[in-house]
Protein backbone atom coordinates (compact mmCIF):
# COMPACT_ATOMS: atom_id res chain seq x y z
CA UNK A 1 0.00 0.00 0.00
CA UNK A 2 1.18 3.50 -0.79
CA UNK A 3 0.01 6.65 0.89
CA UNK A 4 -0.23 9.71 -1.31
CA UNK A 5 -0.22 13.37 -0.56
CA UNK A 6 -3.58 14.94 -1.37
CA UNK A 7 -2.16 18.24 -2.73
CA UNK A 8 0.00 16.21 -5.16
CA UNK A 9 -3.14 15.58 -7.22
CA UNK A 10 -2.80 19.04 -8.79
CA UNK A 11 0.81 18.45 -9.89
CA UNK A 12 0.49 17.05 -13.44
CA UNK A 13 3.43 14.60 -13.35
CA UNK A 14 2.50 13.42 -9.85
CA UNK A 15 -1.13 12.93 -10.88
CA UNK A 16 0.00 10.72 -13.78
CA UNK A 17 2.29 8.78 -11.46
CA UNK A 18 -0.52 8.19 -8.96
CA UNK A 19 -2.87 7.02 -11.69
CA UNK A 20 -0.24 4.77 -13.25
CA UNK A 21 1.06 3.20 -10.02
CA UNK A 22 -2.11 2.61 -8.02
CA UNK A 23 -4.47 -0.26 -8.67
CA UNK A 24 -6.88 0.91 -5.98
CA UNK A 25 -7.36 4.33 -4.41
CA UNK A 26 -9.02 5.24 -1.14
CA UNK A 27 -9.74 8.85 -0.25
CA UNK A 28 -10.16 9.88 3.36
CA UNK A 29 -11.64 13.26 4.26
CA UNK A 30 -11.57 14.24 7.90
CA UNK A 31 -14.70 16.37 7.86
CA UNK A 32 -17.92 17.14 6.01
CA UNK A 33 -16.34 20.00 4.03
CA UNK A 34 -14.95 17.20 1.82
CA UNK A 35 -11.89 19.06 0.54
CA UNK A 36 -10.32 15.88 -0.79
CA UNK A 37 -13.45 14.78 -2.63
CA UNK A 38 -13.81 18.21 -4.23
CA UNK A 39 -10.18 18.16 -5.33
CA UNK A 40 -10.50 14.66 -6.77
CA UNK A 41 -13.73 15.65 -8.56
CA UNK A 42 -12.10 18.76 -10.00
CA UNK A 43 -9.22 16.74 -11.44
CA UNK A 44 -11.45 13.83 -12.44
CA UNK A 45 -9.52 11.36 -10.32
CA UNK A 46 -11.48 8.25 -9.52
CA UNK A 47 -11.44 6.49 -6.17
CA UNK A 48 -12.40 2.96 -5.28
CA UNK A 49 -13.42 3.83 -1.75
CA UNK A 50 -14.27 7.03 0.10
CA UNK A 51 -14.52 7.81 3.82
CA UNK A 52 -15.63 11.04 5.47
CA UNK A 53 -14.68 10.49 9.08
CA UNK A 54 -16.80 12.97 11.05
CA UNK A 55 -20.03 11.57 9.58
CA UNK A 56 -19.05 7.91 9.87
CA UNK A 57 -17.85 8.32 13.44
CA UNK A 58 -20.64 10.76 14.36
CA UNK A 59 -18.25 13.36 15.78
CA UNK A 60 -17.99 17.10 15.41
CA UNK A 61 -14.88 18.77 14.09
CA UNK A 62 -13.18 20.60 16.97
CA UNK A 63 -9.83 22.31 17.35
CA UNK A 64 -8.19 20.10 19.93
CA UNK A 65 -6.07 16.99 19.98
CA UNK A 66 -8.13 13.81 19.64
CA UNK A 67 -8.61 11.43 22.52
CA UNK A 68 -6.92 8.05 22.43
CA UNK A 69 -10.35 6.47 21.97
CA UNK A 70 -11.08 8.62 18.91
CA UNK A 71 -7.69 7.79 17.44
CA UNK A 72 -8.47 4.08 17.80
CA UNK A 73 -11.90 4.55 16.21
CA UNK A 74 -10.37 6.41 13.26
CA UNK A 75 -7.69 3.74 12.84
CA UNK A 76 -10.22 0.90 13.01
CA UNK A 77 -12.55 2.63 10.53
CA UNK A 78 -9.76 3.13 8.02
CA UNK A 79 -8.44 -0.40 8.56
CA UNK A 80 -11.85 -1.94 7.88
CA UNK A 81 -12.25 0.15 4.72
CA UNK A 82 -8.78 -0.78 3.44
CA UNK A 83 -9.31 -4.47 4.22
CA UNK A 84 -12.62 -4.40 2.38
CA UNK A 85 -11.05 -2.65 -0.59
CA UNK A 86 -8.22 -5.15 -0.75
CA UNK A 87 -10.53 -8.12 -0.17
CA UNK A 88 -9.01 -9.08 3.18
CA UNK A 89 -11.04 -10.83 5.85
CA UNK A 90 -11.31 -8.85 9.10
Amino acid sequence: MKIGCLPAVIVPWKFKEIMRNSEKRILIDACAVQCGKKLFDRYQMSVDSYIELTSILDVRKVKKLPSEDLEKRVYNTIQRQVNGLLGKIH
